[in-house]
């Protein structure tokens, strides 16, 4: 019995051997979500899956990838199935964060059958942590709802000027002044002509 299951193990681990060596693993190309996605939003996650980097897997029609979300803060868990496109090495998911925070990512690249056999061959590939909701490039967050805008700055006034298109009656008022002038002048000369009539003669001896 013992040399049954020693035979057993043996042929196993052989086998998982040249599976290995014949390129038993994926790797996963996968962007990062874009800068500034917020919680919500849809990110639609394209990755490359190929066996040992170089070839679509043999199980390539029906892998479906799972890509997992994790908050750093609260341990909340996400999985997204990704679907199959027209090139074999490419896989899609659609993938929402629920809240803002810190999130890291992963990929069971699905690699589970070889020539329609099952094989050890799938890994779970781990990214790096993403902030949701935060502003990208340096951008300023939208203020809270209820917040007052901000209050902007009066424009200039220009100062008032008078334009000679008639918008002020210079030439009226002006010819009003010297007609005035006129009259008062004809009226003290005819005041003094009266008063030198009137005055006696002043004989000169």
């Amino acid at each position: 019995m013992k040399r049954i299951l020693i035979t057993a193990i043996v042929a196993g681990a052989l086998v998982q051997a040249g599976a290995a060596s014949a390129g038993c693993f994926a790797t996963v190309g996968l962007a990062p979500p874009p800068d500034g996605i917020g919680p919500g939003a849809t990110w639609t996650a394209e990755m490359t899956v190929l066996q040992h980097g170089v070839t679509p897997l043999p199980n390539a029609k029906t892998a479906r990838p799972k890509l997992t979300i994790v908050n750093d803060e609260t341990g909340v868990r996400r999985t997204f199935v990704a679907r199959g496109t027209k090139d074999p090495t490419v896989f899609v998911a659609e993938v929402v964060f629920p809240t803002r925070g810190s999130w890291r990512y992963e990929v069971f690249d699905d690699f589970t059958s070889w020539n329609g056999e099952p094989a050890p061959c799938a890994q779970t590939h781990t990214f790096a942590t993403v902030s949701v909701g935060s502003p990208a490039g340096g951008g300023t967050p939208a203020p809270p709802k209820g917040t007052p805008a901000p209050s902007q700055p009066a424009e200039p006034v220009a100062a008032a000027t008078t334009e000679p298109d008639g918008s002020f009656p210079l030439w009226p008022v002006l010819g009003g002044a010297l007609a005035a002038l006129a009259a008062l002048s004809v009226s003290v000369a005819v005041l003094r002509r009266r008063r030198a009539a009137r005055a006696p003669e002043v004989a000169v001896r």
